[in-house]
């Protein structure tokens, strides 16, 4: 792990984020609700596949949903997840975050035909690290 020549701190490294089937099913299922405010939470009985929390907090880093007041758990869908789920909006490949902030955008963008059926399987979590990006001292 790298440290801060400064201050010795560590560095941590950006961790990468993709559209996968996961994420279009919670997509989905939010605007299904018609534009209405729906409660996502870990544990919620309507939980799609994975962790429904996580995977909607990625879904407004793409911005496909928006969130509502802080802490409540609440999710509705954009204008650009509607786009998206008609097949008429591209998202970045990839996106790179820290401190649950978008730091670093892939330049290749994707449509909902492509990652649909987008799984994240042992193999892409056990080589997760390998799609780290340093960010700090050399970015």
């Amino acid at each position: 792990m790298e440290h801060c020549p400064t201050c010795q701190q560590k560095i941590r490294k950006l961790n990468p984020h993709s559209m996968c089937r996961s994420k279009v099913a919670l997509l989905e299922f939010i605007a299904a609700q018609n534009g209405e405010w729906v409660k996502i939470s870990t544990g919620h009985k309507r939980q799609v596949v994975g962790d429904a929390a996580v995977l909607a907090l990625r879904l407004q880093w793409f911005g496909l949903v928006e969130h509502g007041e802080r802490r409540s758990g609440l999710y509705r869908v954009t204008p650009e997840g509607i786009a998206f789920l008609c097949g008429t909006h591209a998202v970045p490949k990839t996106i790179w975050c820290r401190d649950s902030k978008v730091v670093d955008r892939d330049t290749t963008m994707v449509t909902i035909n492509s990652v649909k059926n987008v799984i994240f399987n042992r193999e892409y979590w056990n080589n997760y690290s390998t799609h780290q990006r340093s960010y700090g001292i050399n970015p």
